[in-house]
């Protein structure tokens, strides 16, 4: 019962205001245009990440290759054989040593920052950062992708990294597991190899960051725009809206005129009646006729014709 009571309460107060036309414009622009604005940056930056992603991931995996017809003839019976060797055999081993050497040598001047390899087994049998040789990571997904053909690249986020110069604090790397294959022939290893991407991180946020500002400055002049128009319209609507409530109010104005003289017309013909009964003089009777007809006469310019 209340809540219907407060219903028609706001159906009256909605009655006697126009609709807010630029309030409501006001909100709901405002809300669509950030909506839109955030939108656009967050859909730039997922599709150049995306690319770079793919383009990093293709740059790792020529890089690998490279490494399979360099480094892999050269060292393939070694690793094939570390599998027998304990985790601190394989670091003491010389050929671990000419290895890390040559991975150097093949990533000098490039961004890789890191390189693992590892047999079919899934057993790490190299990687610059020694102390992850020996590790099994035959369940790891990656790995698994890789040893059935497939590559797989991460974008991740490090706050510190072991990389061949040493720590590096807050970089950004893409890890692609590539697998090892010569020729026609199948998998013989996978590599998992590391590139730095964070400059190129940063350009795309700053491209992100520009972006942004510009798309923001033309949301904002569309803005300016729509709200001018929006007002000009509001203030219409206003004026239509106060033309309206005054043409309303000659109206009961007009109705109210026209319940008195019915009212009048009534109480007259009584009278009328009650002296035509008694056979009163015509003089009052005149008298009363000629009260009615002055107001007919007023009547005619109060009430408004009504449109069929």
């Amino acid at each position: 019962m209340q809540n219907s009571v407060i219903s028609k309460e706001k159906q009256e107060i909605n009655k006697n205001q126009p609709f807010q036309l630029l309030r409501y414009f006001s909100i709901t622009s405002l809300v669509a245009f950030v909506l839109v604005a955030v939108s656009l940056v967050t859909f730039y930056r997922q599709v150049a990440v995306n690319e770079l992603i793919e383009i990093g991931g293709s740059k790792n995996a020529a890089i690998t290759q490279s490494f399979s017809n360099v480094i892999w003839p050269e060292f393939e019976s070694f690793l094939n054989s570390a599998s027998d060797l304990s985790p601190d055999e394989i670091r003491a081993h010389p050929e671990t040593a000419r290895l890390r050497q040559a991975v150097l040598e093949q990533t000098r001047g490039l961004s890789i920052v890191k390189v693992k390899i590892y047999n079919l087994q899934g057993m790490t049998v190299f990687s610059t950062e020694e102390s992850q040789i020996g590790e099994d990571k035959s369940e790891n997904a990656g790995f698994l992708t890789a040893l059935n053909g497939g590559l797989v690249n991460e974008l991740t986020h490090r706050d510190t990294f072991s990389a061949f110069e040493g720590e590096l604090e807050n970089r950004d790397v893409i890890s692609s597991y590539v697998p090892i294959r010569r020729g026609a022939s199948g998998v013989e290893g996978v590599f998992e190899v590391y590139d730095d991407v964070t400059p190129l991180l940063e350009m795309i946020s700053t491209a992100q960051r520009n972006i942004a500002i510009g798309v923001t400055l033309i949301l904002v002049l569309l803005y300016g725009i729509l709200f001018l128009l929006v007002r000009r319209a509001d203030n219409l609507i206003k004026q239509q809206f106060v033309e309206q409530q005054q043409f309303q109010t000659e109206i009961q104005k007009a109705y109210k005129k026209e319940e008195n003289v019915n009212e009048f017309f009534r109480f007259t013909l009584l009278n009328i009646i009650e002296y035509v009964n008694r056979g009163n003089e015509k003089e009052v009777l005149l008298s009363y006729l000629e009260q009615i007809k002055q107001q007919f006469d007023e009547l005619k310019y109060w009430i408004p014709k009504k449109e069929d």
